[in-house]
């Protein structure tokens, strides 16, 4: 088993991270009730994919310690269970999920790579400050969590706006949905091997 950490972030609300490392047989080994699961994901050619959907249902049991939670999709493709609002990542290596009763959740795990240096022109605005392919790390997946939260308003990246103010390997900062002008706090965590950012 696989799992990093389980965060209580306020009364209402737990964030999960999964490190990907075993194959679907472990993980079904470990969740026997995951084989009903595997026979849906039968149509999902990438084993990488299957495994990241697994881990997503296993940090969702160790979360709620309820075997027959299922998740499901509405047309904007976010994910919905029942009595809970959620919020669902996963990148390569890591899955992530954050969970409550009572108030909209979201979240972003992004594996540290290079990648998003080649195509910032796609994501940073003009007047936002990120010099640093950490600050663009930051960037891009406190905009895919802000995309999420605010899912039905189908925001697109230079729709909203990321302020950097200080660099840590925990801490907040603040995005403005341009489309509402309404500002937000969004809570990141950073290492070596990833970028994770939620918001509550």
């Amino acid at each position: 088993m696989a799992l990093l950490k389980i965060e209580t972030l306020d009364t209402d609300v737990r964030l999960g991270l999964w490190k990907i490392e075993e194959q679907e047989e472990d993980l079904i080994r470990d969740y026997s009730w995951l084989s009903d699961i595997t026979e849906r994901l039968k149509v999902v050619r990438s084993a990488q994919r299957r495994l990241e959907v697994l881990a997503i249902y296993a940090l969702l049991y160790e979360l709620t310690n309820d075997k027959a939670l299922r998740i499901t999709h509405d047309l904007y493709g976010c994910p919905h269970v029942l009595d809970y609002y959620i919020g669902v990542s996963h990148t390569k290596g890591f899955a992530a999920l954050i969970l409550s009763q009572t108030r909209n959740v979201a979240v972003d795990i992004e594996y540290c790579s290079d990648r998003v240096g080649r195509i910032t022109h796609k994501f940073i605005r003009n007047d936002e400050f990120a010099p640093t392919l950490v600050h663009q790390l930051i960037n891009w997946s406190a905009k895919e969590t802000v995309y999420k939260y605010f899912s039905d308003q189908q925001l697109g990246f230079f729709d909203m706006r990321i302020i950097i103010s200080k660099l840590n390997d925990v801490g907040i900062l603040e995005a403005i949905n341009l489309k509402s002008e309404q500002r937000i706090t969004v809570n990141y965590q950073r290492n070596n091997d990833y970028i994770l950012t939620y918001l509550y």
